[in-house]
Formats: structure tokens, C-alpha cells, sequence
């Protein structure tokens, strides 16, 4: 689903571009002669625009990590004090079973392994004696070493039957009610690790080179829960293949929760990223009529080559948009020509006569 922001940057794309398509239309029956193929398009040729030495990004919060809490033994859930939305503190009781047969089990083992100790010791002295033979007391002890191991698993189950979140955690959804009954691995309640939340941004690939090396910037994020505040961000990690949709890269940065105790996951920043080292790469923009979209509801601009006279689509991500030009960032090179008026007239492939538009 698009933000409203795309959406509202298809429909001013709709509009210009259909300003555009009939002021294309004009000059092309203006300048082609009768007969002539190639239909007439403005060019401009893409340059560098000014570099800024901030640049701001919409993010999101988000946990460091989501985990959907299981038993791993079944039984029948007595208690589960948590409320979704909640946020419970590290060790603390999430949901526990019916601990009946448990503790029935863990006693039955104690009197089992305590009984087998005596026999142990009984053939011990007959052993000594000469009473039994090796073999005998070789089975006695080998019978009390499983009821050693029978004592532990039974107290092994009895400690799963209690679920304790092993983090800060948000819990985000009960997945199932009390009294329920459960199997083991049975999903019972989705949790959130807030122990350290996460601000998530995608950037282009020009300015990969300065996000990798933390020294080189300071981020602080905007929240709408704490107007007129900002918040520093830390650096945390990258993503080295870059969304094949967007062509983006992700990277993370750590809030401390402390400091914003009131932000949770899904929550919309405004993320503030400030060079440390002069200005940031420059920005390509190219005029709001230039941007055309396609069938799957991506942006793209059309590229002349000079060489052939023909055009071609490109795919791009756009970012800020102006009153009259969007910022470009990530699909085209500084130095290529791209048609800016009547880009719906256009097909792949398609000769052109360029009308150089000068910025």
C-alpha cells in the first residue's frame, strides 16, 4: 500500500502530466512537418543540484526483534496476567499451566530415585559380601542413574510450564485465552523486544558512502508523541543489497527507550540525518512533469539516447518533492537526457526530435 504522500505525488504527477501531454501535443504539431515519424520531445539534460549538508528521511520505529511465545509442554493455561499493549518488564510471568501433573510427576520421580538409593546402598554391602555378583549391582546402578535422569526431566517439565519473557517485551497480542488447552509449541502470546527500539530509514546509494561510517554523521529522530523534541539516533546496521523495488538500502538506529518512554513500534519519525564533514552528495531533480508511471505504479523517467534519437523507460525512486521539481534518488546518472513534457505520448524504443529545455 502506498503512503499518502506517493499517492499524493501520483495524483500532481496525473495532473501535470496531462498539462504537459497537451502542451507536448502543441508543439509537436507546431514542429513536425507532414509526414515526418519523429514526434518532437523537450529535453533536459540531468545535472547536480545543490548538495545539503542535512537531509531528512521518514522512518519508523520498530522493536529490535518480534517472537511468538510457546510452552514446551502442553497443558491447561491457568494464568496469563499480561494485557495486550502492556509492557512487562525482563523475567517477569507471562502465562503459566495447570502444574498438578507436573509436580505429581517431579514427587513420584523423588520417591522413586530415594528408594533406588537405598537399593543401591543394599548392594553395595552384598557386593562387599560377595553376596551378588558384578553384573547385579552393575543393573542397580545403572537403574539409579535413570531415576537420576527420570527426577530432572520431571523437574525440567515443571519449569516449562511457566513462560517468563526473557526481555523487556511489548506484548503486542494474546494468541490465546486462559483456560485454554494447549500442545507444546503451542503459540500463546506475540512479544516485542523493546529492550532497545529501532528507527528504520531507507536511503539512496549515493548516500551510502557517508551512513557507513557513523563518524561521518549524526542522526536524531522527530516523534509526533514529543513535539518540539528530538531524540539522538546510534548507529546500528546496514543492509548491503539494496530493496529491489525501491532500490533503496535499509539502515537501522538505536533510540534509547529510556528517553522516549512513551514511543512504540509502528510509530511514524522524521529522522534527521546532519553530515558531520560538509555537505552531502548532490541531489538529481528533474521537473514534476517529467515523472511518468508505470503499469505496476512505479515512478519513471524517459531517457534519450543521443546515439540512436531513441527513448527509453527507466525506473526510479523519487524522495522530497518541490513546488516544481522532485528530488531523484536512485535510477538515473548525472549527465543523461530525459524528457521532461509529454511522457504519456511516449513508447519504448520510440525516434525523437529533442527540444533542449534549459533549467
Amino acid at each position: 500500500m502506498r503512503s499518502p504522500a506517493a499517492r499524493g505525488l501520483m495524483t500532481i504527477v496525473g495532473a501535470v502530466a496531462l498539462m504537459a501531454t497537451l502542451q507536448a501535443c502543441q508543439e509537436s504539431t507546431a514542429e513536425q512537418a507532414p509526414g515526418d515519424t519523429l514526434r518532437t520531445a523537450r529535453v533536459e539534460t540531468i545535472t547536480a543540484g545543490p548538495a545539503y549538508a542535512e537531509r531528512r528521511f521518514v522512518g519508523r520505529v520498530a522493536a529490535s526483534s518480534t517472537v511468538d511465545l510457546s510452552f514446551q509442554v502442553g497443558g491447561r493455561i491457568v494464568n496469563m496476567p499480561v494485557q495486550e499493549g502492556s509492557i512487562v518488564p525482563a523475567g517477569n510471568l507471562i502465562a503459566e499451566l495447570d502444574k498438578t501433573d507436573y509436580e505429581r510427576a517431579v514427587r513420584e520421580a523423588q520417591v522413586a530415585l530415594e528408594l533406588s538409593e537405598l537399593d543401591h546402598q543394599r548392594n553395595q554391602q552384598m557386593l562387599n559380601n560377595g553376596a551378588i555378583p558384578q553384573a547385579t549391582y552393575d543393573r542397580a546402578l545403572a537403574d539409579l542413574e535413570m531415576r537420576r535422569l527420570a527426577l530432572a526431566a520431571a523437574e525440567r517439565n515443571l519449569s516449562y510450564a511457566s513462560i517468563e519473557v526473557p526481555f523487556d517485551a511489548l506484548v503486542t497480542r494474546r494468541l490465546v485465552d486462559s483456560f485454554t488447552q494447549v500442545q507444546a509449541g503451542t503459540e500463546v502470546v506475540r512479544v516485542q523486544d523493546v529492550t532497545e527500539l529501532r528507527v528504520n530509514i531507507s536511503v539512496p546509494e549515493n548516500l551510502m558512502s557517508v551512513l557507513q561510517t557513523p563518524e561521518r554523521f549524526s542522526v536524531v529522530a522527530q516523534l509526533s508523541a514529543y513535539p518540539g523534541q528530538s531524540f539522538e539516533l546510534e548507529y546500528r546496521e546496514h543492509a548491503t543489497e539494496a530493496d529491489p523495488v525501491t532500490q533503496t538500502y535499509p539502515i537501522s538506529f538505536a533510540l534509547d527507550r529510556s528517553e522516549a518512554p512513551g514511543a512504540l513500534p509502528g510509530m511514524t519519525a522524521t529522522v534527521i540525518v546532519t553530515s558531520r564533514q560538509g555537505a552531502m552528495p548532490d541531489l538529481i531533480t528533474v521537473p514534476v512533469a517529467a515523472l511518468d508511471t508505470a503499469a505496476d505504479g512505479s515512478f519513471r523517467l524517459w531517457v534519450y539516447d543521443q546515439q540512436t534519437a531513441q527513448v527509453s523507460p527507466r525506473t526510479v525512486t523519487v524522495g522530497t518533492l518541490g513546488s516544481e521539481r522532485v528530488e531523484i534518488e536512485s535510477g538515473v546518472q548525472i549527465g543523461e537526457q530525459i524528457v521532461t513534457a509529454g511522457a504519456h505520448l511516449l513508447r519504448d524504443g520510440m525516434r525523437v526530435t529533442p527540444y533542449v529545455s534549459v533549467r
